[in-house]
């Protein structure tokens, strides 16, 4: 009879790299909505930020680290 092998939970190289690569594409995708956002509060007055719970501090720190 034939030995059965069970499939290895294991990916291969090549899947990884093609997950790893999809998900970086996404996450740059979603920085740019992110900044897109961020500039977008960042025309708030301080009071309105404030009503909405939002730190400038906060607004400048998210554009910085995503562009």
């Amino acid at each position: 009879m034939f030995d059965v092998i069970p499939p290895s939970k294991q990916l291969t190289p090549t899947t990884s790299a093609l997950q790893l690569f999809d998900r970086a594409m996404q996450l740059r995708a979603i920085s740019a909505d992110i900044v897109r956002a961020a500039q977008y509060l960042d025309s708030f007055s301080d009071q309105e930020l404030s009503e909405l719970g939002i730190n400038r501090s906060d607004l400048d720190d998210t554009i910085q680290r995503f562009t």
